[in-house]
């Protein structure tokens, strides 16, 4: 029997037991740290993938629409494209192909940031549907995709200052932040955005704008303003009665589906101004109406009264009219051959009072409340001294500066019965209070006649105007442009413009056009008046876009005169 001298030492059953709970312990604290370490990465990309999905709710902007319903700017999804230049394999060689794809992309740059050492750069924020097939095609790994959705405006250049463009803000792989810059898309940036968050069913935002009226003015205003070599030029077509705009063209225009870049990028940023909101001018002869306007409102006198229109001097300064007129004229005369002492005698009778009364009453000292921004901020240009110089001048439309829109909206209250009107381009939108009335009804009623006369009387500034199916009045202003160069106006330079009402048997729509620097070389003398240069084209508007607007042809006013 053999014994064993080892001795079993019980003492080492604790250490070894504590060493078993430590180690225990230094593992379940591990998978605690991993754990925790993965839950926090988790809830991060789920925060990162929130965040990328609300800001493409918030940024997927709505529909603008015309009044029938025709889009005029639309989302539609597209892609960006990102490289990690790490993946890329033969750098060379897939920047020669990248730059084949997308001509416009130096290649030697494109290969820097292939071979820099940076983990990854935007190849495009936005490519076409060919390009991405193109890229995919190549079948080159490093080369990543992202869904992406952009602001797509269908007509192109079509109405692009009302309904303006839009700017990219920031954006990421899959989602774009996009804001309103101009326009329609301006006015209504939170509406837009509002309403796609909402989950309303009619999220298009309705413009009041016709789209193939729009189109025939455009069209016809391009046509005139090459024919008249005229550097720019505007219309405006509103409704008289709830101020919606039917039309407004302001040439040149611009293609808002370019990208913002290369809009920024542009020479010629005149193009992005609206002529019709924006722009300021002294427009002659068409301010006449206004000082007969209060005249009659306060009873001074009346069509038929008579007034000195003999030149006569205020201060140094000569008022006298181009043509000659008796001593003294009727003011259906003064207005239909449009004489400017005429107008300066009616000025001085109505007074300081009256006429900055009547030309408030209309509108013509403050911006006109439109949505756009730029209307907002175009400020009428108005006397700061109104001496009796300052009424004679501002009567005949010298001294004071206002947009075409001013001019629609003034002429508007004049043949609506005399209610305030305030423009629109929300389709429905009744800005128009038709419970305002500023004028007396019979104040709108002779104001209209004489505007008819301008057209139908042999001897008036618009009889071109005549036409075989609509009654049609108006008035002519011709101003000479402030010479940039020296003191004093231009004359070989002038803003020509027109505004008018029709159909005059229920006056329904004003028209207010104007062409910059005109000049007619057709006749036999050039001419650059308004009544040979915007009048014929305004005649060729409201006869194309008459049957457009539902305005069927009335009675035969006048023999029409020949167009050329």
């Amino acid at each position: 029997m053999v014994i064993s001298n080892k001795k079993t030492n019980f003492a080492e059953f604790p250490r070894t037991r504590a060493r078993l709970i430590l180690f225990s312990l230094f593992v379940m604290v591990g998978f605690l740290l991993i754990s925790i370490k993965i839950a926090f990465l988790a809830s991060k990309e789920n925060q990162k993938n929130i965040r990328y999905s609300g800001l493409e709710n918030i940024n997927s902007r709505s529909d603008i629409s015309d009044r029938n319903g025709y889009i005029l700017a639309t989302n539609l999804e597209g892609a960006s494209v990102y490289i990690r230049p790490e993946e890329v394999q033969e750098k060379a060689l897939v920047a020669k192909k990248i730059k084949n794809i997308f001509p416009e992309l130096n290649e030697s740059v494109l290969l820097n940031k292939l071979n820099d050492g940076r983990k990854f750069f935007w190849l495009k924020s936005l490519v076409s549907p060919k390009q991405e097939k193109a890229l995919f095609n190549l079948g080159q790994p490093g080369i990543y995709f992202g869904e992406r959705e952009y602001r797509f405006y269908p007509y192109g250049t079509l109405a692009s200052h009302i309904i303006g463009f839009t700017k990219v803000n920031e954006f990421d792989v899959n989602y774009v932040n996009i804001s309103g810059v101009s326009g329609a898309e301006k006015a209504f940036d939170k509406e837009l955005v509002k309403q796609k968050l909402s989950h309303r069913k009619n999220e298009t935002i309705a413009l009041s704008l016709d789209l193939p009226v729009q189109a025939e003015v455009e069209n016809v205003l391009k046509e005139w303003q090459k024919r008249m070599s005229a550097k720019a030029g505007g219309v405006v077509i509103m409704n008289i009665h709830n101020g919606e705009i039917i039309a407004l063209a302001s040439s040149p225009g611009f293609d808002a589906n370019k990208e913002k870049g290369e809009l920024e990028k542009n020479e010629d940023n005149s193009i992005y101004f609206n002529r019709v909101v924006q722009g300021v001018y002294e427009m002659g002869s068409t301010f006449k109406i206004f000082s007969v306007a209060q005249g009659i409102e306060k009873g001074l006198f009346t069509v038929d009264s008579l007034i000195d229109t003999k030149a006569f001097k205020i201060n140094s300064k000569k008022i006298e009219d181009k043509y000659s007129f008796n001593a003294k004229s009727s003011i259906y005369e003064i207005i239909v051959r449009s004489s400017n002492v005429g107008a300066a005698r009616l000025a001085l009778i109505v007074g300081e009072k009256g006429l900055k009364e009547i030309l408030s009453t209309l509108g013509l000292m403050e911006p006109v409340h439109l949505e756009v921004r730029e209307a907002s901020l175009t400020q009428p240009i108005v006397p700061k001294k109104w001496r009796d110089i300052t009424l004679a001048t501002v009567s005949y439309g010298y001294g004071i500066s206002v947009s075409l829109l001013h001019l629609a909206k003034a002429y508007a209250i004049l043949g609506n019965g005399g209610f305030n009107v305030e423009p629109t381009i929300l389709k429905n939108n009744h800005k128009g209070n038709l419970d305002s009335r500023v004028l007396k009804q019979s104040t709108s009623d002779e104001i209209l006649k004489l505007l008819e006369a301008v057209v139908t009387d042999q001897r008036g500034t618009a009889r071109i105007l005549g036409s075989k199916y609509y009654r049609i009045g108006g008035k002519t202003g011709t101003a000479e442009k402030i010479s940039l160069d020296k003191r004093g106006y231009e004359k070989d330079k002038v803003v020509a413009n027109f505004v008018g009402l029709f159909p005059l048997e229920k006056p329904k729509f004003v028209i207010a056009a104007f062409l910059d620097e005109p000049e007619n070389n057709l006749l036999r003398e050039p001419c650059r008046y308004a009544s040979c240069t915007v009048v014929p084209m305004v005649k060729k508007l409201i006869e194309r876009t008459g049957p457009l607007m539902n305005v069927f042809p009335e009675r035969r006013a006048s023999k029409p005169q020949t167009d050329f």
